[in-house]
């Protein structure tokens, strides 16, 4: 699917309306940055991909992993963008730069539960490209998803598996599921945090809840 996109997105990038150029735009620059685009998609495409059974962790390590060995070039790329832009306040790079900020904000939605460093992503994708409907929608979800609701939460269930909780109420945080081994048998807790500032729990037993917990820690006293 963000293959795809991505292909969408560069063929619309290379377009250029003949009737409305960007003021002070440089076409012959914008054919250079899109070909330097163009390798950072196939870089991209080209990293390691987590198998259909890897676990969290190994999900979170991949993704870090491929991370650090795009940084260097994709830096480079970013800031060549961000100056053209600042430039020649050509539409065609405020577009590729929101679209790129989206993409890691997804990331720290999808894979690292991290709302608030999504919310931050989207919100400058919004900065560049006011108009993008991407950003306003991801920006909406990722309000809704960083905190667990009441409602979501009491259709949990005793029995069920961490994928059903997974569904109902998504995953915390890497560093909120705690774990640990008791005579072969593996107990783990995800914490939740409420929009009170409390926190809710699920408990697991060998991946099956056991128990739940509204109430897992109260809010902060009031000063």
């Amino acid at each position: 699917m963000r293959k795809a996109f991505t292909l969408l997105l560069f063929a619309a990038l290379a377009c250029t309306p003949a009737d409305a150029p960007a003021p002070g735009s440089n076409d012959r620059e914008w054919s250079l940055l899109l070909a330097d685009y163009q390798w950072i998609l196939t870089l991209r495409e080209a990293q390691k991909k987590p198998p259909a059974n890897a676990t969290r962790r190994e999900q979170i390590e991949l993704a870090l992993e491929n991370h650090k060995k795009l940084q260097p070039t994709y830096a480079l790329f970013i800031d060549k963008v961000h100056d053209y832009l600042k430039r020649t306040g050509d539409p065609r790079a405020a577009t590729l730069l929101a679209r790129e900020k989206i993409i890691l904000g997804d990331e720290y939605m999808s894979v690292l539960s991290r709302y608030e460093k999504a919310l931050k992503m989207y919100r400058e994708a919004l900065e560049v490209d006011p108009t993008n409907v991407d950003a306003q929608q991801r920006i909406a979800l990722a309000e809704q998803k960083r905190f667990v609701s009441m409602t979501a939460f009491a259709t949990l269930k005793t029995g069920m598996k961490e994928e059903e909780v997974r569904r109902l109420i998504g995953l915390p945080r890497e560093d909120w599921i705690k774990q640990v081994v008791q005579n072969n048998r593996v107990y783990s807790v995800w914490i939740y945090p409420k929009s009170d500032g409390g926190a809710s729990a699920v408990y697991f037993d060998n991946g099956v809840v056991y128990h739940t917990n509204w109430n897992a820690a109260a809010p902060p006293a009031k000063q």
